[in-house]
């Protein structure tokens, strides 16, 4: 009769596993994502996932560092407070939870290099709650053409 050992899992700090998501290390690989498909093909977390096996709270404090990391980027004039960005951190992750790490790291990027137009040195929470409905309104029409397309090959692959 085999044993069978136990896998030994690194138990990690809430703070250790903020960092694992940190925005500077995914924008390291942003180069990788060149389209909204890309986002949608990648093995990465949604933002529903993450607040399934770790917590609201802990998403929303993911969420808050990408927003920290936007404004500290953008170099505007007139950051978001900080009582903006957990607001914004809310709203993002009861809205889009179905976004992956992979999607916000197309989205920033995009915002970054301008795709989403000019800032004029404020950015706000309507703003970044737009950029994201914009951006999720994409990914939609992509996901259902992807869909109808998957779903005809079968079809026809059926067929022949």
């Amino acid at each position: 009769m085999q044993v069978l050992k136990p896998k030994l899992v690194k138990i990690y700090s809430q703070d250790e596993l903020i960092k694992q998501y940190a925005p500077a290390k995914f924008m390291l690989n942003a180069g990788k994502l060149v389209s909204i498909k890309d986002a949608i093909n990648s093995n990465s977390y949604s933002l529903g996932k993450l607040q399934r096996e770790h917590s609201r709270k802990f998403t929303e404090s993911i969420i808050s560092n990408w927003l920290i990391y936007l404004n500290e980027t953008l170099n505007l004039n007139n950051d978001m407070s900080i009582e903006q960005i957990r607001l914004a951190s809310v709203l993002i992750c009861e809205e889009f939870y179905m976004l992956k790490m992979s999607d916000l790291t197309l989205l920033f990027k995009r915002i970054i290099s301008g795709q989403y137009g000019d800032f004029y040195e404020r950015i706000s929470i309507n703003k970044v709650l737009t950029f994201f409905r914009n951006y999720l309104e994409e990914r939609f029409e992509i996901a259902i053409d992807q869909s109808s397309r998957d779903h005809r090959d079968v079809k026809q692959n059926e067929n022949n």
